[in-house]
C-alpha cells in the first residue's frame, strides 16, 4: 500500500509526440543550416550568395523556435512521464522518479482552455502550485488532462483559483515584446537588405570591374548572416510573447 493509498487512475502523457516533433522540425531546420553551413566553410560564394544565404536561414529563423521549445518539453518528461492519482494525494512521474503530494498540500489551481494545437497539447493546460513554492504544469498531452484537473479541483476544495502570471512581468510584456520586435526586426531586414544591395553592385559589373565599389568581403557577409539568424529569432520570439500576452488577457 503506497502511502497515499490505493492507486486510483494513471494518465501518461504523449512524450512521443514532443520527440517526433521535435525531430521533424529540427531537420527541417537542418537542411537549409547545412546547405549555408557547407557554402560558407568551402568558400562556395559568389554573385547573389547574400540573397541566397538570406533566403536559406528564413526556414531555420522559422522552424528552430518550435524545435527548441518541443525538444526542451520532451527532454524534461523523458519517455515515460506520468500523473498517478491515488486516494490521499497524486504523484508526477518522469525519468523514472516519482514525486508526490498529498491533496492537503495544493495550494492553487489554475486550469484553462487554450483553444491551440490539440496535437501538441496546446489546447489545455492546468498549473498546479503547493505549499512551499513548487508548481508543476500539464497540458492537453496528458491523457484525460480536464479529468485530473476536475479530480485536483474535487480534491483540494481549499487550493485557490491561482493565476500565474507574475506581475511586474505582466506589465512589462505588453509594451516590451512589441518595441523589442520591431527592433530586432528591423536589424534583420537591414542586414538581408545590405546582403541584396551588395549582391546587386556586383550583378551591375562586369567580372573584373570593381573600382570604386566598396564590396563587402565574405566574413562581413557571414556576420550579417548571424545577424539575420539571431535578430530574426529574437524578432519571433517577442512578437509570439507579445501574441501570447495579448491573447491570455483577453481570456
Amino acid at each position: 500500500m503506497q502511502p497515499l493509498g490505493g492507486l486510483v487512475s494513471v494518465h501518461p502523457v504523449a512524450n512521443g509526440r514532443r520527440w517526433l516533433a521535435a525531430l521533424i522540425y529540427l531537420l527541417a531546420a537542418a537542411v537549409p543550416a547545412g546547405v549555408f553551413a557547407v557554402l560558407i566553410v568551402f568558400s562556395i560564394v559568389g554573385p547573389g550568395f547574400g540573397r541566397v544565404g538570406a533566403f536559406l536561414l528564413i526556414p531555420v529563423i522559422v522552424v528552430l523556435p518550435v524545435a527548441l521549445f518541443q525538444l526542451a518539453k520532451a527532454l524534461y518528461g523523458g519517455f515515460a512521464e506520468s500523473y498517478e492519482v491515488y486516494e490521499r494525494g497524486f504523484a508526477h512521474v518522469r525519468w523514472g522518479r516519482r514525486r508526490s503530494w498529498a491533496w492537503d498540500v495544493v495550494y492553487g489551481l489554475d486550469p484553462r482552455e487554450k483553444g491551440g494545437n490539440r496535437r501538441y497539447g496546446w489546447d489545455f493546460s492546468c498549473a498546479v502550485s503547493f505549499h512551499g513554492g513548487s508548481r508543476l504544469i500539464f497540458t492537453g498531452l496528458t491523457r484525460d488532462a480536464r479529468q485530473l484537473a476536475e479530480t485536483l479541483n474535487s480534491r483540494c476544495p481549499e487550493a485557490r483559483r491561482v493565476d500565474f502570471g507574475v506581475g511586474w512581468v505582466d506589465d512589462v510584456l505588453p509594451w516590451a515584446t512589441p518595441v523589442a520586435a520591431v527592433g530586432l526586426g528591423w536589424l534583420t531586414w537591414w542586414a538581408i537588405d545590405t546582403m541584396i544591395t551588395n549582391d546587386e553592385q556586383t550583378d551591375s559589373l562586369s567580372p573584373h570591374y570593381v573600382e570604386g565599389v566598396q564590396q563587402l568581403s565574405e566574413g562581413a557577409i557571414g556576420g550579417l548572416s548571424m545577424v539575420v539568424l539571431f535578430c530574426g529569432l529574437g524578432a519571433i520570439a517577442a512578437a509570439v510573447a507579445f501574441i501570447w500576452v495579448m491573447v491570455d488577457r483577453l481570456r
